[in-house]
């Protein structure tokens, strides 16, 4: 996959999804992010989502063949089932001919995370949680008054709304679609 320019993984720690959370550009939200970044020079996507979990959430992960690969042109593209020979296969493959592809993997993890230098903070999602977060606005103070879990290195407005950005929305939409593989993924960290 040489026209891979990002990767980045869907990190299960205790049932828990774990994502970046930090003000947005504008700063008028707090967007939620996937662990994940770009790809250095003849490095394997694979090898770029570990990478960069590690430096974004100092953990170390087990990468989880995916029972499935979805491809999608577009971020509001109909996801297309694809067939792959990869030891290890992604999730989502998203891209096209006219851009550079982006890669998301599923992996578990023991280790507790904490973001480092480079994340704002962390921000642990149940099932309940994506659902919510991806369909209505929530701050980030109502998320914790619900019981939500993060980690957070800076501190920033609470009462900004969280944002999900295309790889969390994507998760919400692949809970629905694919509910009893993803459960059994689930299972698979809590039983770690």
């Amino acid at each position: 996959m040489e026209n891979v320019r990002t990767a980045g993984a869907y990190v299960l720690y205790n049932g828990f999804f774990v994502f970046q959370v930090g003000p947005t550009p504008s700063g008028k939200k707090l967007g939620i992010v996937r662990l994940g970044g770009h790809r250095e020079q003849n490095e394997y996507p694979l090898d770029t989502a570990i990478r960069e979990v590690k430096e974004e959430a100092a953990i170390t992960v087990k990468p989880i063949d995916s029972l499935v690969t979805y491809y999608l042109d577009s971020w509001v593209g109909k996801p297309i089932k694809l067939t792959l020979n990869d030891n290890i296969k992604p999730i989502l493959i998203k891209g096209n001919k006219d851009e550079l592809f982006t890669v998301m993997y599923l992996a578990l993890t023991d280790n507790e995370p904490k973001p480092s230098s480079e994340s704002k903070g962390l921000i642990f999602l149940s099932l309940a949680d994506v659902e919510l977060i991806c369909s209505r606005q929530v701050t980030f103070n109502e998320f914790l008054a619900r019981k939500g879990l993060a980690n957070i290195n800076e501190d920033f407005d609470k009462d900004l709304v969280l944002e999900p950005f295309p790889q969390l929305v994507f998760l919400s939409k692949l809970l629905k679609q694919e509910p009893d593989s993803m459960k059994k993924f689930i299972e698979c960290s809590k039983s770690r």
